[in-house]
């Protein structure tokens, strides 16, 4: 008993510690993007999704590495082990999609700052964020209907997460560049992907402008370090409660890690629907998941060697098809808001969906 109180009050506390941090970082970050003259839609799937993305990417070493060994998760196999930083990868990417994203659109409509009517504008960087995971998470659930990833499948996972980074600051720039040549320059029923943002941060001078970012810079490592630190403590009491038999893997993985994970994209969207930075919010979500996707097999490629992505809940056998469920509202997310058609009154209906998964998926798998 000792033990389950122990765990819950350590993961309450690291969850304000978090808390804590996301607001420096969100300044932190978006400071360091608005110094290489980034919009805010890109700052979010760039800076800031990688920053928010180091806890799941931590998970993902630490099943690789000799921290499987230790006691920390002691009572659970090596297997089980090494499927919880794929499936936290997996859980935390619907989490972030629809769960995260329809609780800040939803804040947004109940303080009034967007209509249920209004359809969701995105931008060309929460395409190319949404395109790259539907092709990630495509790519994924195919690779483990076999039950493992290998090696190279892995490798494919890595490099589209590369490419998603490279893409995310070239191609966005060409497009308003090209807008801007095409004397395209008024913003008239075009997408804001702004979001009221200046520059009125950036230092006058060249050497402050160094400095600065030099500062900046270092700041944001130690904050995304001290993220690290916080998810693995609350990592240790999540998997405290899975050797006590509370849940099995699977649910442990669905209701309390792959939260924990998402704790830091959670307060960054809070933020920014606060601030109705939609293209912000939207950026951030879809390039967490890109990048989280990409390190989901991150064992095999360290070992060189398939690793087993399995669960040990009593109908284990249905985890393909809640794999599966990431890329199919991924493309239809994807072919909605492309053509306009998603508004954000929609968001009640998806927030619906996204309980009947997590729920069945806590009690099944």
């Amino acid at each position: 008993m000792f033990v389950f109180v122990w765990a819950l009050f350590v993961l309450a506390v690291c969850c304000y510690l978090l808390f804590i941090i996301s607001e420096p970082l969100e300044r932190v970050g978006g400071r360091l993007g608005r110094f290489v003259r980034l919009p805010e839609d890109v700052i979010g799937s760039t800076f800031q999704a990688m920053a928010t993305s180091g806890p799941e990417i931590c998970l993902a070493i630490l099943a690789a590495t000799a921290f499987v060994a230790q006691d920390t998760w002691r009572g659970l196999g090596l297997e089980e082990k090494a499927s919880s930083g794929c499936l936290n990868m997996c859980f935390s990417a619907m989490h972030n999609l629809i769960g995260i994203g329809c609780a800040g659109i939803i804040y947004m409509l109940v303080k009034k700052s967007v209509r249920p009517d209004q359809a969701i504008e995105i931008s060309p960087s929460s395409k190319i964020g949404l395109i790259f995971y539907t092709v990630s998470s495509a790519c994924l659930a195919g690779f483990i209907l076999d039950k493992q990833l290998t090696p190279w499948e892995s490798w494919v996972l890595m490099i589209i997460g590369i490419l998603f980074v490279v893409c995310q600051f070239l191609v966005p720039g060409f497009v308003r560049r090209r807008a801007a040549s095409q004397g395209n320059t008024d913003r008239s029923g075009k997408y804001d992907d702004t979001d009221g943002e200046d520059d009125r941060s950036l230092p006058r001078t060249a050497g402050g402008a160094r400095w600065d970012f030099a500062r900046d810079a270092f700041v944001y490592v130690a904050l995304v370090y001290a993220l690290v630190i916080l998810v693995r403590e609350c990592l240790d009491a999540t998997f405290d409660l899975a050797s006590m038999g509370v849940a099995s893997v699977g649910g442990v993985l669905i209701l309390f890690t792959s939260y924990v994970s998402s704790f830091p994209e959670f307060m960054l969207a809070y933020r920014y629907a606060k601030s109705v930075k939609k293209g912000a919010l939207l950026g951030m979500l879809f390039g967490s998941n890109v990048v989280d996707l990409s390190f989901a097999g991150f064992r095999a490629i360290w070992l060189r060697e398939p690793m087993v992505v399995e669960t040990t809940g009593r109908h284990a056998e249905l985890l393909p098809f809640y794999i599966w469920a990431l890329p199919a509202v991924a493309f239809l997310a994807l072919a909605g808001l492309w053509m306009g058609k998603v508004k954000f009154g929609h968001a009640y209906f998806l927030l619906a969906f996204y309980a009947v998964y997590v729920i069945s998926g806590f009690v099944l798998l």
